[in-house]
């Protein structure tokens, strides 16, 4: 399939007919992890969304975690504040290279971390860079039963766009899994629902949902709610 640029998709999401239902999105199964994770980017911007912005800041909280449990102290990539899994410590993204550059992780209490990040990011493709903002609170998930493991998460944000376009984004209970095992990359199931408000010169042009229910290849856009 082909990529589509930003501003395209923002401008489909304004002009066709609303309600339309059941576009499946055919990409990898599934989303984030530090291997191989900018070859798995969506197809569509809301994809994009979910999978290069909010799978990417889980990528860094799974790292941080990592980097914390080696007890190393010192990191090239954060600015480390005390140990992560003690309620009030922070962590900064400091890296120069990192397309998550002052992204700051709080530990708000046990297996619960909060996550904000402002700065110009890359949707869809690199020359995408616009003005974003994420406020996320990610929280420990895990079935004893089945072993499958993950992450828990709401989120609110925003993006502005070309050509006066600009969204808001948001998700009140949003599920990242894995069942793939210990030590396999990203999450190959995600569970709730992705809502965006699209907005052209300041008035609400379009609303959409992306609702996942397993694999994340099989996620259904629905338009016009």
């Amino acid at each position: 399939m082909k990529r589509f640029w930003i501003i395209i998709a923002l401008a489909a999401l304004a002009v066709l007919p609303s309600c339309v239902k059941g576009e499946s999105f055919n990409d990898e199964d599934y989303v984030g992890g530090w291997e191989g994770y900018s070859t798995h980017r969506a197809r569509t911007y809301m994809m994009s969304l979910s999978d290069d912005l909010m799978a990417g800041m889980l990528d860094e909280l799974e790292l941080a975690l990592e980097i914390d449990k080696r007890g190393a102290g010192r990191s090239a990539h954060f600015e480390i504040g005390g140990a992560l899994g003690t309620p009030g410590s922070v962590w900064r993204v400091k890296a120069e290279d990192s397309a998550f550059k002052d992204l700051s992780i709080r530990c708000t209490g046990e297996g619960r971390w909060a996550l904000n990040y402002a700065g110009d990011f890359a949707l869809v493709s690199e020359e995408n860079l616009y003005p974003t903002e994420v406020n996320m609170v990610a929280s420990r998930y895990q079935d004893t039963e089945t072993n499958a493991e993950g992450w828990s998460v709401s989120l609110d944000g925003r993006r502005e766009e070309r050509l006066d376009y600009r969204c808001s984004f948001g998700t009140a209970s949003l599920q990242y899994i894995n069942t793939r095992g210990t030590g396999a990359p990203g999450w190959n199931q995600m569970f709730g629902d992705l809502n965006m408000y699209v907005f052209k010169n300041g008035e609400e042009v379009d609303v959409c949902c992306l609702s996942f229910e397993g694999a994340p290849s099989q996620a259904t856009l629905i338009r016009g709610l």
